[in-house]
């Protein structure tokens, strides 16, 4: 509690300065467990330095579980499904404000394990399709515009610059035209979140789901559509400025050190999130302008 103190205070101090309107970057995160990050806190090893000058704001429960309050800004922090575990937000703050030292960064955060995309994520048709919006939608879009709006009224002018977004499992385990319509739901979810919030150029990263030694007809069918999506396979789901990561090389929580999980190939580990974390930025920066 002490460190979290000091923390807040460095936070609060921070913020209280200057009368201009600095401009802040800001990164969105969504998804679902791999998202919301199955890596320990207890499992970090001295590689794994979080960069606190870097703020995070995230939705609360049942969706997250910090040891800071939701729906604040704080410095970067675990934000997970519960405060023992962290997601790809720590790596990625940490080493995006590593890569841009002059940057002011800031990360909203909201992510709910199991979640779908064709239904629960479902951004709708268009703007005013808001019955067929899916309420992890919904809370997404709140979080963010809550978030945005916090940071105008401490004098600030956030800028979205991009997103990143880790799902695709329950889509695969759903099977048939689920599957096959990933790429096409993928698409049109950053068409609908760059128009919800009049980001045309948002940069989109995202990773592969189920790396091996996963393997099914529905698995490839939902990382097909991924990779379709991605603006270098120029094909007719392809999306400008979204870019997809390869995860397949990441450590699995089932070679974490003590795992509770030691058949669980599907989520990354303490290693494989930082890391995934790592890669976003690593990616994000590359296509920054």
């Amino acid at each position: 509690m002490r460190g979290n103190l000091i923390l807040i205070l460095t936070f609060i101090g921070f913020s209280c300065f200057g009368q201009k309107k600095p401009v802040i970057e800001v990164y969105l995160i969504g998804g679902q467990s791999n998202a919301t990050g199955q890596g320990y806190l207890s499992n970090m090893d001295d590689s794994m330095k979080v960069d606190h000058r870097v703020w995070i704001y995230h939705s609360g429960k049942p969706h997250l579980n910090s040891s800071f309050l939701p729906d604040q800004w704080f410095p970067l922090h675990a934000s997970s499904e519960s405060p023992d575990r962290f997601g790809p937000e720590l790596g990625f703050g940490s080493q995006l404000q590593n890569l841009r030292p002059k940057a002011h960064i800031a990360v909203i955060k909201h992510a709910h394990s199991g979640t779908n995309l064709y239904k629960q994520w479902n951004p709708g048709k268009d703007q005013k399709d808001t019955i067929n919006q899916g309420l992890q939608y919904k809370i997404f879009m709140s979080t963010v515009k809550s978030g945005l709006d916090s940071l105008v009224k401490r004098g600030y002018q956030p800028v979205i610059k991009g997103m990143l977004w880790q799902q695709g499992e329950s889509d695969a385990d759903k099977g048939e035209e689920i599957s096959k319509s990933y790429g096409k739901n993928l698409k049109q979810f950053i068409i609908r979140v760059r128009q919800d919030l009049k980001t045309a150029n948002m940069l989109f990263v995202y990773g592969y789901v189920y790396p091996p030694p996963n393997k099914s007809i529905a698995i490839d069918e939902v990382r097909n559509g991924q990779r379709e999506v991605a603006s270098s396979a120029k094909t007719s789901l392809s999306v400008r400025n979204a870019y997809v990561v390869f995860t397949d090389d990441l450590s699995q929580r089932a070679n974490d050190k003590n795992t509770p999980y030691p058949k669980d190939h599907i989520h990354f580990g303490t290693k494989g999130t930082w890391e995934l974390g790592l890669k976003m930025a690593e990616e994000i920066n590359k296509h920054l302008k």
